[in-house]
């Protein structure tokens, strides 16, 4: 690892609960702790395929023999290995650190499973990897999410705006960062399933693994009884006050008016319903940051925006963090926070009465030259 003070490089990798490719972002870090600067040097995306189609059993619940998930987790490891392997050979070599989130196919507090054996990306990439980053937080009492929030305020905190990072993943979530305030200030919070519900209309009704650009959406029509009642499923999920994980993906709705609804206008019905759930959560802001996948939706970012009147909506890719990968440039900037010591979770987003001073796992620990302990207290 670099000596304190020099440049860093880290890779953060991402499968969200879509789980339909794996994201990964090389960035550069200068300085330590909270006071990272963070500039994305190269990023890239590889479809799961058929690795994927065993993710999301594993992911659903279905019963599987113990064999099943440990040759999942070596081999969901050495894809991680392979893909970015090559990759780094083409750019710049072996990274500082690498960052893995790994899948979650669990996740009801205090219990949450992201599946992976880092070992894999150890020997090939070369570098010391940090996974498993919940486990620290759901010990001391935490739920384990979101764990974002600490990066969305390195990346885009802000003296004069008031932002709201939002995360249009497979459950949306939201970071708020008052203007020029501390990490103490960070709020976030679980939204509502978003691309969960989009994506499992794409795969039923569309034969797709998602609704490319929004355009089936953006095609159809809004359904009132079908909008209102997928509604009321996001807005208890949002009062709860509750990451969200296993059972919280909608697909009792999905079942119930796909019958009866043309896709296109199921997909409108959930766009709309989403739309507004996110646009009431922004709150009172004054920029709201869209990132992830759905980013890529035009009929949801059309309709949290018309949910969210005099908020100033525009994407993380307008702050130099390409807006599908902005997960993945978190992780990165979380395996930093980790190596220097800092807490990466926050008593006022999880939960956590006293955040654990050490999170993560690492792997390949003997490539790993610690630097000085900071904390975030």
């Amino acid at each position: 690892m670099s000596a304190p003070g020099l440049a860093r490089t880290a890779v953060g990798c991402m499968t969200g609960t879509s789980i339909d490719a794996l994201d990964a972002a090389l960035v550069e870090l200068r300085g330590s702790g909270l006071g990272l600067r963070v500039s994305v040097r190269a990023t890239a995306s590889w479809a799961l395929g058929p690795l994927g189609d065993d993710l999301r059993r594993a992911a659903s619940g279905q019963p599987a023999p113990a064999g099943f998930f440990a040759s999942l987790s070596r081999r969901f490891g050495e894809f991680h290995a392979e893909r970015l392997g090559a990759w780094l050979d083409a750019l710049s070599g072996a990274p500082d650190l690498v960052c893995v989130h790994g899948q979650t196919v669990f996740h009801a507090p205090p219990d949450s499973w992201q599946l992976i054996d880092a070992s894999p990306i150890v020997r090939r990439v070369g570098a010391p990897t940090v996974f498993d980053l919940r486990r620290a937080d759901l010990s001391c009492g935490g739920q384990g999410a979101p764990i974002t929030p600490i990066a969305d305020w390195v990346l885009f905190r802000d003296d004069r705006s008031a932002r709201a990072v939002v995360n249009l993943g497979g459950f949306c979530n939201i970071t708020r960062l008052g203007a020029g305030g501390g990490p103490e200030t960070v709020r976030g919070s679980d939204v509502c399933a978003c691309n969960q519900v989009l994506d499992a209309i794409a795969r039923s009704g569309l034969g797709a693994p998602f609704d490319e650009g929004g355009r089936a959406a953006s095609s159809g029509s809004p359904h009132e009884g079908a909008s209102s009642e997928l509604g009321a499923v996001l807005g208890a999920q949002r009062a709860g006050r509750r990451s969200l994980g296993t059972g919280d993906e909608a697909g009792r709705w999905v079942e119930r008016w796909g019958g009866s609804l043309r896709a296109a206008d199921l997909a409108a019905s959930a766009c709309a319903a989403i739309g507004r759930e996110i646009g009431g959560a922004i709150g009172a802001c004054d920029e709201a940051l869209l990132g992830g996948g759905g980013v890529r939706n035009r009929a949801l970012v059309g309709a949290i925006a018309s949910a969210a009147p005099g908020v100033r909506v525009r994407t993380t890719d307008e702050l130099g963090v390409p807006a599908p990968f902005r997960e993945s440039v978190a992780m990165a900037v979380l395996g930093a926070l980790c190596a220097d010591g800092v807490a990466i979770t926050l008593p006022a987003v999880t939960g956590v009465a006293e955040p654990a001073p050490i999170a993560g796992v690492w792997a390949g620990l003997e490539h790993f030259v610690c630097t000085p302990s900071v904390q975030t207290r």
